[in-house]
């Protein structure tokens, strides 16, 4: 099972260097949206609960829904299934943790400061700068308690993953490039003919 784990923050261009990874690799991209999809070819979740599943933890009464309690927890098989096929890129949905015990799973978390953030948030989405910090606030919080709901764990903290890397000091190929010779060292990727 060779997997990498991208755990991103909004605005860090994470889901650019997994795309990144998964081209240069040929592995496979898993991201919410295929693994909603996936969860709906079987039948486990229907296109309303998939609107409502979002980062964040779910609200009080959401907890007590048993169709998007259902969901939640078919979607996490769902992404260990996959993961179990080997040669994938995971993005999101807590991907590091779900597979923390396996040795062949390289994590990987990307970060950027603030300032880079809020400027490539305010690019891909054509707003200004007050909808973009509210953007930027309203994902950390979200995902923050995904994780924290699902794992106990706090999604920021570096000892969770083999590699932390902050694309506002590297660019997000050079990124894709560093994480590619990590997993191809630890035996996660394949060496290519040239580095062998």
């Amino acid at each position: 099972m060779a997997v990498i784990t991208i755990s991103r923050q909004l605005g860090s261009a994470g889901d650019y260097v997994a795309g990144l990874m998964a081209s240069t690799l040929s592995y496979r991209l898993v991201n919410k949206q295929s693994l909603v999809m996936e969860a709906q070819r079987r039948g486990d979740i229907t296109q309303e609960i998939a609107h409502e599943l979002g980062e964040g933890k779910p609200s009080f009464l959401a907890r007590f829904d048993r169709n998007r309690t259902k969901a939640v927890y078919a979607m996490r098989s769902i992404l260990r299934d996959m993961a179990s096929g080997g040669n994938v890129v995971i993005v999101g949905r807590g991907g590091h943790m779900e597979l923390k015990d396996h040795t062949d799973v390289l994590k990987v978390r990307i970060i950027a400061q603030p300032e880079t953030r809020l400027l490539r948030i305010k690019e891909e989405n054509d707003v200004g700068k007050t909808q973009a910090m509210k953007m930027l606030k309203q994902s950390d919080k979200e995902r923050s308690e995904y994780i924290k709901h699902f794992f106990l764990v706090d999604c920021s903290d570096p000892e969770q993953y083999d590699m932390v890397i902050n694309t506002s000091r590297i660019q997000p190929a050079a990124a894709a490039r560093l994480i590619e010779q990590a997993a191809r060292h630890f035996g996660i990727a394949k060496a290519s003919s040239a580095n062998s």
